[in-house]
């Protein structure tokens, strides 16, 4: 039996990012979701190239899974070379149909669903922290959905030269409904949501209402949809798709209001700001007065007679009255930086390595000349040795934290009985 895909793709910026960092493909019979990160304009880039890499590839008839690599060593490539995208890579979920079979690709926490009849399943692993939790079964459902580090990626396309890509094959029947998605739209709709959108008729439609979705409930990422509606074909059918742009990798994004986006923004960026600050100086910042300016010169005092004795108080000279302001600005700036350093190490928090075993930090791993902006909270008996690869990451990325979020942290790392 051969299989007619009817296919309707979106996306959108959603209601917090300043950038759409996804890129989707519709190329029939491929069919992907390229979610990028690295922050500034890396992720963009990142998704980007991944799937105009893979999109060429399998037009020039390799294997999708030959394709991902290609796709893989392209962006890896580009984050080594470019110091303006070191770190980046993306989430790679694709498929190419063929005759009654769906031949997918997979990597990081995109997602690949079937609707069957009332049946909805999540076809794709989840390559995260969180999802391996999940799977080991040291976290519930209801704990993963709101685990404060569910989006850090334990796998992703481009981060390192030769990628683990998950690639599995799904035998498809007529009525049969995909979805590619990012984390965007999995990340915030419920399953049973995901599962009446996919029941529409119309593919483009169950893409348009899925987006709808996931602003309403927040739009805190980027969001993408990919739906493809299977049916069996018949003679003379051709497969149908949306128009979209010209190009491999299609790009559509959602008409939303500007000003309000700009509103966002502004506020996200002002925040980042903030965030910033508290995490460098403890959430105060230094200002310094700068000294008075010196009098105006007015009309010089009468000379005194050749006998008159200076008084003992006389002011001192214009250099030492510079040199005690100085001095002052000196110390009042010293005084400023000890208080920041004080108001540091007690506010914000981090995970590091203490003598072989990992602890608990107040402050911030730095220091000032003499100075230490940070201090052992709470030490644990757990070797750094110990851990696997993803938790030494988060461990050596040292980010700074409020005490409930490094408790948190330290609970997801093992570090206490």
């Amino acid at each position: 039996m051969t299989l007619v895909a009817r296919s309707g793709a979106l996306t959108d910026i959603g209601l917090h990012r300043k950038t759409n960092e996804d890129t989707f493909i519709v190329a029939p019979p491929l069919f992907a979701v390229c979610d990028g990160m690295g922050g500034a304009q890396a992720g963009e880039v990142a998704s980007g190239l991944a799937a105009e890499t893979l999109a060429a590839a399998v037009a020039d008839g390799r294997p999708l899974l030959a394709a991902a690599e290609e796709a893989n060593a392209a962006v890896f490539r580009r984050a080594t070379g470019d110091s303006d995208h070191t770190g980046m890579g993306t989430t790679l979920t694709a498929v190419v149909l063929g005759g009654d079979v769906g031949r997918f690709v997979h990597i990081g926490d995109s997602r690949a669903y079937l609707l069957r009849g009332d049946v909805l399943e999540q076809l794709s692993d989840d390559h995260s922290l969180v999802g391996e939790m999940l799977r080991d079964g040291r976290l519930t459902e209801e704990e993963a959905a709101s685990h404060p580090h569910r989006s850090i990626l334990s796998r992703a396309l481009g981060t390192e030269a030769l990628a683990r890509i998950d690639e599995f094959e799904v035998d498809l029947r007529a009525g049969d409904v995909l979805l590619l998605c990012s984390d965007g739209l999995s990340g915030v709709v419920r399953a049973e949501v995901i599962k009446k959108m996919l029941g529409r008729a119309d593919p483009g439609d169950a893409a348009a209402r899925l987006i709808a979705e996931a602003r309403k409930n927040g739009g805190p990422d980027n969001i993408t949809a990919v739906v493809l509606r299977l049916d069996e074909s018949l003679p003379g059918d051709e497969e149908v798709t949306l128009v979209v742009p010209a190009g491999l990798a299609a790009t559509v994004v959602l008409a939303a209001p500007v000003a309000a986006e700009a509103e966002t923004a502004a506020g996200e960026s002002g925040a980042q700001q903030a965030d910033a600050a508290d995490g460098a100086d403890g959430g105060g910042e230094a200002h310094v007065t700068p000294p008075a300016p010196e009098p105006a010169v007015g009309v010089p005092p009468a000379p005194e007679p050749a006998d008159a004795v200076p008084p003992a108080s006389a002011a001192p000279p214009r250099g030492a009255k510079r040199g005690l302001g100085c001095l002052a600005v000196v110390l009042a700036l010293l005084f400023v930086i000890a208080g920041a350093g004080v108001l540091t190490v007690s506010t914000v928090f981090y995970v590091g390595v203490d003598e072989g075993r990992l602890a608990v930090y107040s402050g911030v791993p730095a220091a000032l000349g003499p100075l230490q902006l940070h201090a052992v909270y709470r030490r644990s008996s757990l070797p750094y040795e110990s851990l696997g690869p993803v938790e030494r990451r988060l461990v050596d990325e040292q980010s700074l934290h409020t005490k409930g979020g490094v408790m948190t942290l330290s609970q997801t790392l093992g570090m206490w009985p």
